[in-house]
């Protein structure tokens, strides 16, 4: 199994670890801005905001088959 086959995978299930990290990370930013923190609130506002994205980009692409033949498509 090389790096290739590794981030394929990981694309593939893309909404079973960006859907709990996005709601966790924001939960911390949530909680971050109310203690008055706003640059560590910025941050998980960040990964919450990548996670969405990826999540968007999952569904765009086609689901996990589409975007799985779409990055092999694009990288080989």
């Amino acid at each position: 199994m090389n790096f290739f086959d590794v981030t394929l995978f990981i694309a593939k299930y893309i909404p079973f670890w960006a859907v709990p990290f996005g709601l966790i990370s924001l939960h911390f930013a949530y909680t971050f801005w109310l203690k008055d923190y706003r640059d560590i609130a910025y941050f998980w506002v960040g990964i919450t905001l990548f996670c969405l994205t990826a999540v968007a980009l999952y569904f765009v692409m086609g689901g996990p088959n589409g975007i799985v033949k779409n990055l092999t498509q694009a990288f080989s």
